[in-house]
């Protein structure tokens, strides 16, 4: 395991010792400066901790785990929560050590002592939205999936299953839904997503639904679009539309209590794999956050998503299926996506 590797994995909790090394630095400057205009030693702490947990905050959400807008509410939220609860344990300690050491010591040898534990906290709940990288296999034709298993392992934080007919590509290869199974069964810790690409998806959402987390259909479909969505959240899966132009956004507006995620092709036309990326859909993309129903679903981003591209797409997630899987190296190129196109410099 080369150093590069090693900084990759634990690239996240790298970040978040220097950044909380620097906050818990400047905390204790602040307190110094409190300290004497305000002369009460619990004000004076307690105004640095604000500032501290703040300057760590917006480090982390805009360097570490670059969290997109919309979702910095929700972080900002738990991240004050998990905070406040782990400084009121830290001050309880601090009391007790402080009879022997100075207020600043104590702070860094209790805040040192609960620091993996605040890191779990806030990688589960103050930042979960960081963009997430899956990897498309097709449910179409012969992928072999024990060997896309063995090229990519467990790298991709998702997997994202196609599922092509002929009513959207009249040479689709027969659609062959057991695949679903099987990449659950081989990814069975993942989060496994569905993007059904037929003019009547519900014959394969019924298929599927066991194997899957979430299901996206398209918004052109013959069958009734409010009973598909609801026919996928009751069977306890999430439901998803997808988006390919700025001027299907009333789309999202109509449908938005039913959904839980929008996925924007940006590719012309669904259904052909290795087309290129439509920078028209920056604008899809940027409409799509800056809608008022945007904090109640999350976004994804597929069809020719590269490291050329990659730092543009302002999502939680993004999807990538031939850049990552016909590369001579897949589990580097997923790195790159995770990274942002930063890895080759880490």
């Amino acid at each position: 395991m080369n150093f590069k590797f090693i900084k990759y994995k634990y690239r996240f909790f790298i970040g978040y010792i220097f950044i909380g090394v620097f906050s818990l630095l400047m905390e204790l400057i602040f307190y110094n400066f409190f300290s004497k205009i305000i002369y009460n030693d619990i004000l004076s702490s307690s105004f640095s901790v604000v500032v501290g947990v703040f300057i760590s905050f917006w480090l982390n959400i805009r360097y570490n785990f670059k969290i997109s807008k919309s979702k910095r509410n929700k972080a900002l939220f738990y991240f004050l929560l998990i905070s406040f609860l782990s400084y009121l344990i830290q001050m309880f300690f601090i009391n007790k050590i402080q009879i022997y050491l100075s207020y600043e010591i104590s702070r860094i040898i209790i805040s040192g002592s609960v620091f993996w534990i605040a890191y779990l906290l806030h990688s589960k709940y103050s930042f979960k939205d960081y963009k997430k990288v899956g990897v498309a296999i097709y449910a179409n034709g012969i992928e072999n999936v024990p060997q896309i298993f063995e090229n990519i392992s467990n790298f991709a934080d998702f997997i994202h299953v196609d599922i092509v007919d002929q009513s959207v590509n009249a040479n689709a290869k027969n659609v062959l839904t057991y695949k679903a199974e099987v990449i659950k069964a081989f990814w069975n810790k993942k989060f496994i997503e569905a993007h059904i690409m037929s003019k009547t998806p519900k014959k394969w959402i019924l298929d599927i639904i066991k194997y899957v987390d979430r299901i996206y259909i398209h918004i052109d479909i013959e069958e009734d679009m409010s009973e598909m969505l609801n026919f996928i959240k009751e069977n306890n899966c999430q439901a998803g539309i997808v988006l390919q132009d700025k001027t299907e956004i009333e789309i999202f507006e109509k449908y938005h209590e039913l959904i839980d995620s929008i996925l924007v092709l940006a590719i012309k036309k669904p259904g052909f794999s290795g087309q290129k990326f439509e920078m028209k859909a920056l604008e899809l993309i940027s409409l799509i956050n800056n809608h008022k129903y945007r904090k109640k679903i999350s976004l994804n981003v597929d069809g020719g998503v590269s490291a050329n591209n990659i730092f543009l797409l302002k999502s939680e997630n993004v999807v990538s299926g031939s850049y990552v899987l016909n590369s001579d190296d897949p589990k580097k190129n997923i790195m790159i996506l995770q990274t942002s196109s930063q890895y080759e410099q880490v």
